[in-house]
Order: C-alpha cells, then structure tokens, then sequence
C-alpha cells in the first residue's frame, strides 16, 4: 500500500510557494488581518487555506522547474510574497475611503478631539471613523466580501502561474488613479453632510449679523453636532447604496491589477 506522505520535492516546493502567497494575504488583508487578531490564528488560517487550495489550483500543469539549490527559488518567494501583500492592502482600500469619510464627518461636526484605538487601522482614530468603520465591517461581511477576496487570491494562481518567474511592476502606476478615485469616494459619501453644514454655517452667520447679541461662535458648536448627527442618521441608506458601489470598484480595480502582473 503506497503511502499517502511521501511527497516529491517539486510538491513541497509548490505548496511552499502557496503558502507564502496566502500567509501574505492573511496578514494584509481587511477584517482577518488586523491587529487584534491573534498571530496564531492567522497561521492556522494561512495553513488551512494552502491546504484546501492547493489541490485544485492544478499546479501540476504549471510544475516548479526549480529546485531547493538553485537560487530561482528565492525570487519566486519574494514574488509570491508581494502578490499576496499587494493584494491584501489592495483590498483595504475599501475601509481607507469610510476612514476619509470619517475624519471630514468628525472636523466637521467638531468631534475631532475625541480620538480611540481602530484596530483595522493599526492607529487611532475619531468616534465617527469607529462608528462609520464597524458600519463598513458589517456590510462587508453581509455582502460576503470576504468570499470575494478569498475568490480573487485563488483565482490569482490561475492568472499568475507558480513557475512564472516574470513579474511586470507597469500597472504600479495607476495605484494613484486609484487612490484618487478612493478619495472622491469618500468625499461623495459625505458630501450630504458638509453641504448641510455648510448652509448651517452660513445661516448662523446672517443670524449673528443680525442680532449681535447672539454668541455664534458658543451657540454653533452644539446647533452643528445636533443637526450634524441628524444629517448623518438620514443618510445612512445612502451611505450604505455607496459602500456597495465602493466595493465593487476595489474589487474591479484589484482584479485588473492582479491581471496586469
């Protein structure tokens, strides 16, 4: 009876290689990958996936040529490495916009002041970026988000062969577009809000043009926070309508990138 264990160098070398690639995207990527999540946890998680997805990437159509002596391994490593680490922070960019949203929301409104710990940040943050951020983590857990990313990693195999020892870095040009589109993003799912403060703001200056004996600058604070608070509440379905718009478009400008390797 053969036995089950007695692997080839050529399959360890190829479930080495998906290891690095899923250990990589494990780390970097949004919800599983922060902080607060143990380190150990994320191992097993990398582990369990190589195991699952390695059987059925057909890597054996597509065999490791090199061997543990020769020095190509080292740049397949590095190479599986950065896909999995691009990929990852790639895909955070969901989050970055709700965080832009969340910082213009708390200037606004004046709450800037008041700061706390965002573990999907990796620093600290506004009440309103933590609120709009575990807003965020729950839709993307609802809409199955992250059945979305844990697709595309697999898929990338497909796309980006284990041997292939060629790596193209020309679509590192757009990150900018996109990080540009992220930000106007941001800026339209907030954009309710500044526009109400802005009329807001511009009535309690007639306001205080006329009756001087009104302390504007004392009644504001509280008239911006309270109508502020009211705002946000309303637009919240709208905000929710752009998260799904957002999603689409990191998932559709990760998946060009991974292509363009």
């Amino acid at each position: 009876m053969p036995s089950i264990y007695q692997f080839s160098e050529t399959e360890i070398l190829a479930f080495f290689l998906v290891l690095l690639r899923m250990s990589a995207f494990v780390v970097s990527w949004p919800v599983f990958g922060v902080d607060n999540v143990p380190s150990s946890v994320k191992i097993l998680f990398a582990f369990v996936l190589s195991l699952l997805v390695f059987p059925v990437i057909g890597w054996e159509n597509m065999p490791v040529t090199t061997s543990i002596e020769s020095m190509s391994i080292i740049w397949l490593a590095i190479k599986e490495i950065f896909i999995g680490l691009s990929m990852g922070y790639l895909a955070r960019f969901f989050f970055f916009a709700v965080s832009i949203m969340g910082e213009i929301v708390s200037v606004s409104l004046g709450l800037s002041s008041a700061q706390l710990f965002t573990p999907s940040l990796g620093g600290r943050a506004t009440a309103s970026t933590q609120f709009l951020l575990v807003l965020a983590t729950l839709f993307f857990l609802a809409v199955k988000g992250h059945h979305l990313f844990l697709a595309g990693i697999v898929d990338s195999f497909r796309i980006i062969p284990l041997s292939d020892l060629a790596l193209s870095l020309e679509s590192f040009g757009k990150i900018g577009v996109f990080a540009q589109e992220i930000m106007v993003m941001g800026l339209k799912m907030c954009s309710p809000l500044m526009v109400s403060i802005l009329f807001l703001n511009v009535m309690m200056a007639v306001i205080g043009r006329a009756v001087p004996q009104i302390n504007v600058l004392i009644t504001s604070m509280p008239v911006n926070v309270m109508v502020g608070l009211i705002i946000l509440i309303i637009s919240l379905p709208l905000v929710m309508h752009q998260m799904n718009d957002l999603l689409e478009l990191t998932a559709s400008r990760l998946f060009q990138m991974v292509k363009s390797y």
